[in-house]
């Protein structure tokens, strides 16, 4: 890596991760800034490729929604335990 590289990477690196993994997997749009940035780029493509050939599209966040953990992340009713992969 050259010099720019690695002051592309530092600044991917730097990115809070809950933002950053909505960027990477299209849940939403990055910044202007974040989005010109080649290694994000480059990070972005393979992440974007992994899912389309290893993740069924009904298991994936519709572009510009939140991705949903799983059938019972909502609770039941106001006082209802919180179960399953929580």
């Amino acid at each position: 890596m050259d010099e720019n590289q690695i002051k592309a990477l530092v600044h991917v690196l730097d990115l809070e991760n809950p933002d950053l993994w909505k960027w990477l997997t299209g849940q939403e749009q990055p910044p202007e800034a974040v989005n010109i940035n080649p290694v994000f780029s480059a990070l972005h493509e393979k992440v974007m490729n992994n899912l389309k050939s290893h993740a069924a599209p009904e298991t994936r966040a519709i572009p510009g929604q939140p991705w949903v953990r799983g059938w019972d992340d909502i609770k039941r009713g106001r006082d209802s335990p919180i179960s399953g992969n929580q």
